[in-house]
């Protein structure tokens, strides 16, 4: 597999180095949220950011506002090969502290990061998997990883307004669904043939098992 080079762009105007607001900037490019969280008020929350995808480039302006500076950055998006408007926040500074920070932009995708997980689980085991196309509710997190010991992905995805998650596990088969059922489990059948066990009585909620193409 090949390296690529990564360029890391920074633009600023009416900025100067020794500006707090282009410190945090710098810190929030490299992923330092201690250090970010270290040139703010007391109380001052940051914003998350709801993907792991690499941002590349960031600008930091001047405002109309007094004490506002605006804060874009973009991510690293390899789908599109090129870069992806990642947030837009004003950020107040007051005695060389920032003292409130609005988000007036949000570009984040949390699905983003599934595609790069399920990728990476596929090249490592040659094994092609397919995953919901629509879910309950909005996703507005998502994690996950790859348990080599099983071969097993695990994918969650979640919504934080509702404190929603669905997870969900993907690894080769090796005992027969019918070995899993318990007292109060039933048996159901997806329209294409498919045989669903569904157990209500799950310690993480409802959960369905079904086999397919040699997976559980």
């Amino acid at each position: 597999m090949g390296c690529a080079s990564l360029l890391l762009s920074i633009e600023i105007a009416g900025a100067r180095n020794t500006d707090v607001s282009m410190q945090f900037a710098q810190a929030i490019r490299v992923k330092d949220y201690s250090l970010a969280q270290s040139y703010m008020s007391y109380g001052v929350t940051l914003p998350e950011i709801r993907e792991n995808s690499p941002i590349t480039s960031y600008q930091l302006v001047n405002s109309p506002l007094k004490h506002v500076k605006v804060l874009t950055a973009n991510f690293l998006d390899e789908t599109l090969g090129g870069e992806r408007l990642a947030l837009i926040w004003e950020i107040t500074v007051e005695n060389n502290k920032i003292t409130n920070i609005r988000t007036v932009f949000d570009g984040a995708n949390p699905l983003v990061d599934e595609a790069k997980l399920i990728h990476d689980y596929q090249q490592l085991f040659q094994r092609e998997i397919y995953v919901p196309a629509h879910f309950p509710f909005e996703i507005t997190h998502f994690s996950g990883e790859i348990q080599h010991i099983h071969q097993r992905l695990v994918l969650r995805y979640h919504n934080s307004a509702i404190n929603g998650i669905i997870q969900i596990y993907i690894m080769p088969a090796t005992i027969a669904l019918e070995k899993y059922k318990g007292f109060h489990d039933q048996f159901h059948t997806f329209h294409d043939g498919t045989k669903v066990l569904y157990r209500t009585n799950s310690h993480i909620g409802y959960e369905l098992r079904f086999q397919k193409e040699g997976r559980l």
